[in-house]
């Protein structure tokens, strides 16, 4: 099935759902997962005196949810190619909701660790089929600007998600943060079982098995490096957001609506980020200038460390740098990575989910286990990160003459 962009109205996609329904929809599932992963962090200090916990040990909470969010979507895409999208959707977000109760439960770090895995398995199922849902909608320029839609929108609940931690953290306690993401889920579940309808029609279901599933998609040379790329560029923002806390808390002593404030401020990057990739279709150029943001404000955060300073206007303007370019990647390499797989987007979203947020929460672990020498740290792994998203694209070779067209690789 060639990948050409299917004619369809301003307000439905082609199979008749409204764009602005799905639009709201695709944006609360992910919320649940990245509110999971962010609302707690201005509560961090409180956490660790209230667990006696390391520092290495309040970073390993992001790294276990991002470990499980990114394995489980292995699970949750040939599944959802098999019986549709419905019910896996749904019963992870449900499994979601009962991490969280247990995370405000919880009387060790061990436990909590173990409590924002559960959290992370339960999510995935959002996170895997957030980029398979699209693709069973649109495809060509229109799958890559509903991506860079989502992207802008999803970006506002991380903004809002800190400051809602930090104020009900400092009013009723740490443990009322993961009481305050239990309800949030339970209404996004509440939702979606009212208004979600199946995306995938029987006729359209996967028959072979999944290896051979599994082996179409990884033969795509395209897949294998947009992967790569979209790896790197989330496991530097995935470590700068599992180091940044204890930075700004530890570190700079800051207070913890400070934390949320410094914590969020790169937000606006990735949104203009997004912006302009939904507004373009000149994918070279996109690219190239993605990577050049990336490598900029790793090196704005890299020279501080190199001197053992941590100098907090640097960590600010590199992270915002680097999340701009950020903005600029992931609506593009994710749509140019499904493009070629009507008949395996589960399969295709889930290794894109899973790869992408297992590398993530491997670097965040990484960052958990080695000493931390400051701002040296995040800055060094950013680095080493852009290198890897030039070296993903090289391997990739995406045709001058692909530039300014919609995809059309056929699998």
């Amino acid at each position: 099935m060639p990948a050409t962009l299917r004619p369809s109205s301003s307000s439905a996609s082609p199979q008749g759902a409204p764009v602005s329904s799905v639009l709201v929809q695709l944006v609360f599932m992910v919320a649940c997962g990245q509110m999971a992963q962010t609302i707690f962090v201005p509560a961090l200090p409180m956490i660790g005196q209230g667990l006696h916990a390391s520092a290495g040990e309040l970073q390993a909470i992001m790294a276990a949810y991002l470990l499980a969010y990114g394995l489980l979507q292995f699970v949750y895409g040939p599944v959802s190619d098999r019986i549709g999208r419905r019910i896996p959707l749904l019963v992870g977000i449900g499994l979601s909701i009962v991490g969280a109760l247990l995370a405000a439960h919880v009387s060790t770090i061990d436990a909590l660790i173990a409590a924002s895995c559960l959290q992370g398995a339960g999510t995935a199922a959002a996170g895997a089929l957030s980029r398979t849902i699209p693709r069973d909608h649109f495809t060509g320029s229109k799958l890559m600007k509903f991506n860079s839609y989502v992207s802008m929108a999803v970006v506002f609940l991380p903004l809002v998600a800190p400051f809602i931690g930090s104020v009900t953290a400092e009013y009723f306690g740490w443990r009322a943060v993961y009481y305050t993401q239990a309800g949030f889920t339970l209404g996004v579940l509440l939702m979606l079982m009212l208004t979600f309808k199946e995306s995938l029609p029987a006729e359209r279901r996967e028959k072979r098995s999944v290896f051979d599933a599994y082996a179409v998609v990884l033969s795509h040379r395209g897949f294998r490096g947009y992967t790569l790329g979209l790896i790197a560029t989330f496991a530097g923002i995935a470590a700068f957001e599992a180091i940044a806390g204890v930075l700004y808390g530890q570190y700079l002593k800051l207070s913890p609506f400070w934390v949320s404030v410094w914590f969020v401020a790169p937000i606006p990057g990735y949104l203009i980020g997004a912006l302009i990739a939904g507004r373009s279709s000149r994918i070279k150029r996109l690219l190239n200038r993605g990577i050049a943001l990336l490598g900029a404000g790793a090196t704005v955060m890299l020279i501080p460390g190199l001197f053992g300073e941590v100098v907090g206007w640097t960590l600010l303007l590199g992270s915002v740098l680097f999340f701009c370019g950020a903005g600029m990647m992931f609506p593009t390499l994710t749509s140019a990575a499904l493009e070629p797989f009507p008949g395996q987007a589960g399969i295709a979203g889930a290794l894109l989910g899973g790869l992408q947020n297992f590398g993530a929460g491997l670097a965040a672990m990484m960052m958990a286990m080695l000493p931390i020498y400051g701002q040296l740290s995040i800055g060094l792994l950013c680095a080493v990160m852009v290198l890897l998203v030039v070296l993903a694209l090289n391997y990739a070779k995406m045709p001058e003459d692909h530039a300014g067209q919609d995809m059309t690789a056929q699998v």
